[in-house]
């Protein structure tokens, strides 16, 4: 028998220091209710062995369950008990009637955040690239074969089956040490909890904890000289950007269903290829047959299910861009906008984007195909509203944009003419706009009929992880820069990453598609026009 090269060592639960003083049930918010279905917000660091961090010693590990604990303190809903929310959370109340969640917290029946401790026999060097070879030999990396599965927690979250929740945490934690003594940290949240943003306040604060213990330093105020930056967790300060009433303002919905959003339905069993799997995911959250008969839906469109074949194997490739390749894709889209966009704000992300969308597109072959291919694109909230809410908003208030364009212009276009749609895309989603949307969606009938985006041959579905600081968490003091960061999504046709390094200028895109359109991607000339 072929021994696995990791062990899981210990599963517990984690609580906060505090002991538990008054259950507190919080709905959350209609854009949170709108991911439930999501696959889970998870990321995974790699760090190297330190002088500071050898996590071959027990005490490494303490410290960060240690810490863990005590940033429950501030976040102490991640501990609590996700479920969907029953007939008396939602009476007398404008929300979906079906598939809104509920976190109930405070009390000494929560499931906590299960906390997962595991060996690997491997060096870290044996799994991924070091820093230096990443900028050098392995810019372009295939990471097909990162074992992402073996360093986070198998742990079913609350909810993740739209069905299951009793007894489930929302949140689950797995520390693995390597054989060279480097050690993995890995997040996995209910995506309804938390959206990437929140995921990386939480690693932050999380880490901040974990740093005073290494220093020898505990002061509960103050981190590293700094005032501590708790989260804020009111839904009900999103959901109010809606202006919500007892009936659909006509005006709003206009406005919301003007936007550039996809709204293929869920429930469309009778659309052309519609999946045996899917009826059952979508069963928790959708009303008896009986009464859905008698309720009229919100408009929407079939999901483009034969343009995906979910059964093509699928390559996952690492692209790291230099700074410099960035500020050329930038000059480049800058000078190449259409005479209708001349003098548009275009950003370094816009341009990156720009670049490898129109290079997936000439890899599906997609020259002579008339009709529209689409980038999904993940935007935001907290910047889209007024006022502001502040990054350290708990949730996940996101929603999905897309561009489009006939699949020949998409081929064969300019990097300027796709970055300037992207950005004017981007504007369409002003504070009112937002609202509109938040308003329109609040009056579903349940929020998760509707998805906003697909994946195979004709979407790119884009996160950006840009200016999130993800290299930048460090849980022991060692002033080092993770060794890498896997944002964990599926291995799925279309998902493209983007992800910053410190303060290198350079992206970091992950980049997943099916193998042989992976093939001609990666053998494009076009791929390192303006450098690597």
């Amino acid at each position: 028998m072929t021994q696995l090269p990791y062990l899981i060592k210990q599963r517990k639960r984690i609580f906060p220091t505090r002991a538990p003083q008054q259950a507190t049930t919080t709905k959350l918010s209609i854009l949170d209710a709108s991911v439930a279905r999501f696959a889970p917000c998870s990321a995974i660091w790699l760090y190297d062995r330190t002088e500071k961090a050898n996590a071959h010693d027990p005490i490494v590990f303490e410290r960060l369950e240690t810490a863990l604990s005590r940033t429950l303190d501030d976040y102490s809903h991640f501990s609590g008990q996700l479920r969907w929310a029953s007939k008396e959370h939602v009476e007398n109340d404008v929300n979906p009637r079906y598939g809104r969640p509920i976190v109930t917290y405070g009390t000494p029946d929560d499931p906590g955040v299960e906390l997962v401790i595991a060996e690997d026999a491997r060096d870290l060097s044996s799994i991924v690239p070091s820093p230096n070879e990443r900028l050098t030999t392995k810019q372009i990396w295939n990471a097909t074969n990162f074992p992402q599965n073996d360093f986070q927690p198998e742990t079913e979250l609350a909810l993740s089956d739209s069905t299951r929740f009793e007894g489930l945490p929302g949140v689950a934690v797995q520390l693995t040490v390597f054989k060279c003594g480097g050690y993995a940290v890995s997040v996995k949240l209910a995506h309804c909890l938390s959206d990437a943003m929140c995921l990386m306040q939480f690693a932050h604060a999380w880490a901040a904890q974990s740093r005073l213990l290494f220093e020898d330093g505990w002061d509960t105020t103050k981190i590293n000289g700094e005032e501590r930056i708790v989260p804020l967790f009111d839904p009900r300060q999103l959901d109010q950007y809606a202006d919500l009433t007892t009936e659909p303002d006509p005006e709003k919905i206009k406005k919301a269903r003007a936007l550039p959003m996809h709204r293929y339905d869920w429930w469309a069993k009778d659309a052309p290829g519609y999946p045996s799997w899917a009826e059952a995911s979508t069963n928790g959250t959708k009303p008896p047959a009986e009464e859905l008969a008698h309720l009229e839906l919100s408009p929407s469109t079939f999901p483009p299910w034969p343009t995906w074949n979910m059964a093509a194997p699928v390559e996952h490739v690492q692209i790291r861009f230099k700074a410099e390749a960035v500020a050329n894709m930038k000059r480049a889209a800058e000078t190449s906008l259409p005479e209708p966009l001349k003098g548009q704000r275009i950003s370094r992300l816009d341009s990156a984007l720009a670049h490898v969308w129109i290079l997936i597109n000439r890899a599906r072959q997609h020259e002579n195909t008339q009709d529209d291919v689409y980038m999904d694109i993940t935007l935001g909230v907290r910047s889209r509203v007024d006022p502001l809410l502040p990054d350290t908003f708990a949730g996940s208030p996101i929603l999905l944009g897309y561009i489009a364009k006939p699949g020949f212009e998409a081929s064969t276009t300019t990097i300027g003419a796709v970055a300037g749609s992207i950005r004017e895309i981007m504007s369409r989603f002003t504070p009112d706009a937002v609202s509109a949307y938040i308003h329109d969606a609040a009056h579903e009938v349940s929020p998760q009929r509707l998805w906003q985006a697909f994946l195979g041959s004709r979407h790119t579905l884009v996160t950006s992880w840009v200016r999130a600081r993800a290299y930048e968490v460090d849980f022991c003091a060692t002033q080092k820069l993770a060794r890498y960061v896997q944002g964990v999504m599926p291995r799925m046709d279309g998902l493209v990453q983007v992800m910053d390094i410190a303060d290198t200028g350079d992206f970091d895109i992950s980049i997943c598609l099916e193998r042989k359109t992976m093939q001609r991607f990666l053998q494009d000339p076009m791929l390192s026009v303006y450098g690597i």
